[in-house]
Formats: structure tokens, C-alpha cells, sequence
């Protein structure tokens, strides 16, 4: 009697802790009925040292500060806290959510080693920005070195002090893939067959030009520095000519005005890509436009 109570004791245990191995076929019936959703899956990105070899073109130009002291910085809508080096000038601009800062920089290349000097600071009271603009005064007092870090296509900032603690951390959100004449290929999932569709877009001005073999449409590109990969297209103007691909213009148009971020596919192709919900009133993502690498 003892035995059968174990062995029964045992499997039970067993069933309990390989809850697949005891609701197996319910399990597969429940995954049969379930409707597949096409979502667009996000893989580990490494983390990968940079060395400055250029600093126009790595240190160059605006950065937001996400990070002091290992303490987030609170998103706060209509404010944000940044850094901007202006490399020929050796200045360094910014804002602290509240009050604009200058100050001037030394680099060493051969170390990494920086040190800001002559820092100012304009005299407005800020509310919950001003303990961070307390806290980021601190930390550049205290930064030494800085290293550049690089996740998938963002690039990060690490200002370290002299024992090597990362005081403030900023990050670049790097769209420059982004850049240059493509050919629009296909179009809420279907295929243009009119090759002569293509946009051109300039990250640096924040512009879109689109030319549809007959209209010739401008617009403005948004970029949220708080969100990864977030791309907007707005204010999209159109020559209005009537043309025989009129409908595929029209979509184009439709598909870009909704689009919310970007992923670059491979070398040769990205995508635009919008959110909404499944049945399941799941948050899913879905592709709008991919876009072809035009050959100069």
C-alpha cells in the first residue's frame, strides 16, 4: 500500500512540474483554434564598444540624457534633458528640462578623457526638473571619460568619473539608415508594380521628397527622441496632378501619414511599420511600407 501511495505521490509531482508533459493535447487543440497574428519580432541586440576615431562624426550633435547616477530620467511631455557638442566650437549646449546650459570642453582622443569648464546656467525654477538639473550639475562636475556604446542602431553616451562609474548616461538614436532615395516596393502587402514611386528621405533635415512618376510630393519627417525608432510623416503636400496611378499615390500617402516607427530589414530593405490591436485586444505591429535601397 505504502508503495502505490509513492508511486502515484511521484508521478502526480511529475505531471505538477511539466504542466506541457500532463495538458499536452489541450494544449496543442488550444494553439490550433487560436488565430495566428503576423508581428514583427524584436531579437537580442549586443552591445558593442566603440573607439572614437572621428569625433565629428560619433560625438557630434545631440544627445538625451536618459540616465544619472543609474536613476532614469522621468519623460515629461513638452520637456527633456539634453546634451548638444558642437565639435568645431568645442562648446557644449543643452537643457536641463528647465534652464539652458553652456559650457566649454576639453577631449583627448587618445584617453577618452573630457573635462567641462565655464559651465552656465540660465535661473529658472522647474518643479520636478530642478532636482534633475541639480543632479546633472553634479555628475559633469564629476565625469572624467566618456565611451561610446552601441545597441543595434542606437548609440549610447557613458560620461564616467575617475573610478569608472557611469554618472550620466545619453543616448543618439541613430536614424541615418533612414537616409537617401528608396523605391517604395510594396504597400499595406501588396506589391507596386509601378516602379517609378520613390522618396527621398534627409534625416539631418527633417524632410521627405516623393516623386510618383507624374506628382512630386514634399514633406516633413518628426523623430521622437523618446521613443526607439519612432519616425512620423506629416504635413505631406502634393503637387495634385491627375495621374494613372492615382490610387497608388493615394495609398502611399494613407500608409505614411499612419506611420509610427521604422525597421531596417537588411541593408537593401526597411520597413514602416503602425501598432493597433488584435481580436485578442493585443498590442501587434503592422508593416505599411517597405522601402528598396535605390542603386546611385
Amino acid at each position: 500500500m505504502i508503495r502505490r501511495i509513492t508511486i502515484f505521490a511521484l508521478l502526480f509531482a511529475l505531471m505538477a512540474s511539466c504542466p506541457d508533459v500532463a495538458y499536452g493535447r489541450k494544449k496543442k487543440e488550444k494553439d490550433k483554434k487560436e488565430p495566428k497574428q503576423t508581428v514583427f519580432i524584436e531579437q537580442t541586440l549586443e552591445e558593442v564598444d566603440l573607439p572614437i576615431t572621428n569625433e565629428m562624426e560619433q560625438i557630434n550633435g545631440e544627445w538625451n540624457v536618459v540616465e544619472i547616477n543609474e536613476s532614469e530620467v522621468t519623460r515629461i511631455a513638452g520637456s527633456r534633458v539634453y546634451l548638444n557638442f558642437d565639435v568645431l566650437g568645442r562648446m557644449l549646449y543643452g537643457n536641463t528640462g528647465t534652464n539652458a546650459i553652456n559650457a566649454t570642453y576639453t577631449l583627448n582622443k587618445k584617453d577618452n578623457k573630457i573635462s567641462f569648464n565655464d559651465i552656465l546656467v540660465t535661473k529658472k525654477s522647474g518643479g520636478y526638473f530642478q532636482y534633475i538639473e541639480r543632479d546633472l550639475l553634479k555628475a559633469l562636475d564629476e565625469v572624467s571619460s566618456i565611451a561610446l556604446v552601441k545597441v543595434g542602431d542606437t548609440e549610447y553616451m557613458e560620461m564616467k568619473n575617475k573610478r569608472r562609474d557611469v554618472v550620466i548616461k545619453l543616448r543618439r538614436q541613430n536614424l541615418d539608415f533612414m537616409n537617401g532615395p528608396w523605391l517604395v516596393k510594396i504597400i499595406n502587402g501588396e506589391d507596386v508594380l509601378d516602379r517609378d514611386i520613390k522618396m527621398v528621405n534627409d534625416i539631418d533635415m527633417l524632410t521627405v521628397n516623393i516623386t510618383s512618376g507624374c506628382n512630386i510630393i514634399n514633406g516633413v519627417i518628426t523623430i521622437d527622441p523618446f521613443k526607439d525608432f519612432a519616425i512620423e510623416y506629416e504635413d505631406l503636400k502634393s503637387s495634385h496632378n491627375q495621374c494613372p496611378n492615382i490610387d497608388t499615390e493615394t495609398r502611399l500617402l494613407i500608409a505614411l501619414e499612419e506611420a509610427q516607427f521604422c525597421h531596417k530589414r537588411s541593408d537593401r530593405e526597411v520597413e514602416l511599420l503602425t501598432t493597433e490591436r488584435d481580436e485578442m485586444g493585443k498590442s501587434v505591429n503592422k508593416t505599411l511600407v517597405v522601402l528598396e535601397k535605390v542603386r546611385l
